[in-house]
């Protein structure tokens, strides 16, 4: 695969705890590296990995996601070490009450440092070397980015969707105040998936959230 044996060439992936070997993890292709986004040779690299796709596919524009980081495996292939990284003092109620639950250890190591202390900040740095893809691939031209994962001052440069929602009317309810609050953190380009983006929809559900969709700053149905 062209793009891994690239990245492997030049060192761009997220590393293990020894800062060295690439962590391995789990996505939708199967096993799966994570590009390290705050590594400026990565951004480099991702940089070249678009224009090379787009001279196969000539796309308008860049939808990222999975960017949070995303991970089908807890932690890593090979699991996550003892420490008070991956497990801290105090963990917070959350997901299996595990934090590496559904992401990357959390003593995994990017330029930025401890996938710990930089966690957050995963898709805010893939957001920033996508807007330097971008202006390679299109120079001197607008072009469209949509990124599931944001940051503080992510506006300045993508858009947001509020991510998989379900075909429900609370779900078309929800997105309304969803979208508003995102306004206030700065993101006035965004959207719901219309209709729904799990389960069956209806189609009296479908026609009224096609209705209200229109006047969304992203419009997209994704049912």
């Amino acid at each position: 695969y062209g793009s891994y044996v690239r990245g492997t060439q030049r060192k761009v992936w997220v590393n293990e705890s020894d800062g060295t070997t690439a962590l391995v993890g789990q996505v939708w292709p199967g096993e799966t590296v994570f590009p390290d986004f705050t590594n400026p040779e990565c951004t480099s690299w991702w940089a070249d990995e678009c224009k090379l796709f787009h001279d196969v596919v000539p796309y308008d524009g860049i939808w990222i996601d999975m960017n949070e980081v995303s991970n089908f495996v807890q932690g890593s292939k090979s699991g996550c070490a003892q420490n008070d990284l991956n497990y801290p003092p105090y963990t917070p109620r959350i997901l299996d009450r595990l934090m590496y639950s559904k992401t990357i250890c959390l003593d995994a190591v990017q330029n930025w440092g401890k996938q710990y202390d930089v966690h957050n900040l995963y898709g805010y740095s893939m957001i920033l070397s996508t807007k330097k893809a971008i202006e390679k691939v299109f120079p001197g031209k607008r072009s469209f980015l949509i990124s599931r994962s944001t940051f503080v001052g992510s506006g300045k440069h993508t858009g947001h969707w509020l991510g998989d929602n379900a075909a429900t009317w609370d779900h078309l309810r929800w997105a309304i105040p969803g979208m508003l609050e995102f306004n206030l953190f700065g993101i006035p380009y965004i959207g719901a998936d219309i209709c729904g983006f799990s389960d069956n929809t209806t189609e009296e559900l479908c026609r009224r959230w096609m209705q209200v969709g229109a006047f969304y700053p992203f419009s997209r149905n994704h049912n």
